[in-house]
């Protein structure tokens, strides 16, 4: 039986139960932060188009106002790659045309560090693109213009410039 935290790892007040997607979860009223309720990663997308990548400005804390990658927690038995299909529906309203695995990256979420384990992805894209859920605006950047200083996981801002050195990066394979 798994355990749940009674007491927000982040900031330490006390958890409160609340609904979100269809789900019941762990939430801390002090600074937000969600308790998940399963020991799975998340699923990251480099969006690639012929405009570039896309990055997306997150809408609220704690990395409110910085650029991501689109993407999130896994639920409590989805599959990766279904998971990836679902995220980029709730931010980006949009659906997947083609998807490829392309690694792993760790992370620490939050205030308080928590760790998380990232699987990354390279995805195209079909249909429009609309900022939804916890993404504020979706704008695509050719390589050169990617705001470094501005993406609010450093993994992320790694996992960037090792996919833009990468041969099959943009190509299409």
């Amino acid at each position: 039986m798994p355990l749940t935290p009674r007491h927000c790892l982040v900031c330490g007040a006390r958890l409160h139960s609340v609904s979100e997607h269809g789900f019941r979860r762990w939430r801390c009223p002090r600074c937000a932060w969600t308790f998940y309720d399963n020991p799975v990663p998340a699923t990251v997308a480099i969006v690639v188009g012929p405009r570039g990548l896309l990055l997306c400005r997150r809408a609220a804390d704690p990395f409110r106002g910085t650029w991501d990658l689109a993407g999130g927690f896994l639920e409590a038995g989805e599959r990766p790659e279904r998971g990836l299909r679902r995220e980029l529906r709730e931010e980006l309203g949009s659906r997947v045309r083609r998807v490829r695995f392309h690694g792993f990256v760790l992370d620490q979420y939050g205030a308080g560090g928590v760790p998380v384990l990232g699987l990354v992805y390279e995805v195209r894209l079909a249909g429009r693109i609309t900022a939804r859920s916890d993404v504020s605006e979706a704008r695509w950047f050719r390589p050169h213009e990617i705001p470094w200083r501005r993406i609010g996981f450093a993994s992320i801002r790694r996992t960037l410039r090792e996919y833009l050195r990468s041969p099959c990066a943009m190509s299409g394979r």
